[in-house]
């Protein structure tokens, strides 16, 4: 008698179980969310669209390289609205992160980071043959050419007209050499041994005379200049061909 009731007992635990694990399989099925899935072809569609509309260069010279594994992404929603945005300070040239964040009616659902390197077609300057140091660079000595960079240094020139008539510091031993700011410095404007005018001017004097230059001198050049009148040697900055300022 006591073993039949010890095993009623059991099929009732049994079956209280079961019924359990069957009403939330049921309320599972009754009620789990939709899902939208965003293929790796919209994910990727939407950083290109959201960089072109954002970056600071010419469409069409950019080129997007990603790095991150892009796969389907599964959204527990229905109503997906998405947003690409962009990590702080971006400029839209070389490593670069990218957010997308997944909204459900305006609730913010999941975010995932994307990383892409983005390569810029930009001009540059270059030499077209071998060009000796002190060189006045010429039209005929420089050309532009493209080229895509993944950054941009200060001393890379984009436009030809900033370098002609600068003279160059080193040797340039081959043509298309690129020609960088620091490579070149301003021609020489005042000779050794010619005559400039001498300009102090302070306040509402002026007062000019004439003097004997002792040495080379470009715009903005610190140099020695001979008074011809009291024969005194001083130091006048270089203002223009054949001009020069005391400053005091």
């Amino acid at each position: 008698m006591k073993k039949e009731k010890k095993r009623d007992s059991s099929q009732l635990i049994l079956s209280t179980i079961s019924l359990i694990i069957f009403t939330l399989f049921l309320s599972n099925s009754l009620y789990a969310l939709p899902v939208t899935k965003i293929s790796k072809n919209e994910i990727k569609s939407m950083i290109i669209n959201h960089i072109n509309a954002n970056m600071p260069w010419p469409k069409g010279s950019v080129r997007i390289e990603f790095f991150s594994q892009l796969s389907d992404i599964d959204v527990p929603a229905n109503d997906i609205t998405c947003r690409v945005v962009s990590m702080r300070g971006e400029d839209f040239i070389g490593y670069s992160n990218f957010a997308i964040r997944f909204y459900d009616k305006k609730v913010f659902l999941k975010e995932e980071t994307f990383r892409v390197r983005l390569e810029v077609l930009r001009d540059m300057v270059v030499s077209t043959e071998y060009l000796g140091k002190g060189t006045n660079i010429s039209r005929d000595d420089v050309k532009l050419v493209k080229k895509w960079f993944d950054r941009i240094s200060p001393s890379i020139i984009t436009d030809i007209n900033d370098v002609l008539g600068k003279r160059l510091r080193t040797t340039i031993k081959q043509s298309d050499t690129m020609i960088t700011r620091n490579m070149l410095m301003e021609p020489v404007m005042i000779k050794r041994g010619k005559l400039v005018r001498i300009v102090l001017e302070k306040g509402p004097i002026k007062i000019t005379t004439v003097g004997l230059s002792e040495q080379n001198g470009a715009f903005g050049d610190i140099i020695k200049v001979k008074n011809i009148s009291s024969k005194n040697v001083i130091y006048a900055k270089v203002m223009g061909s054949s001009l020069v300022q005391v400053e005091f």
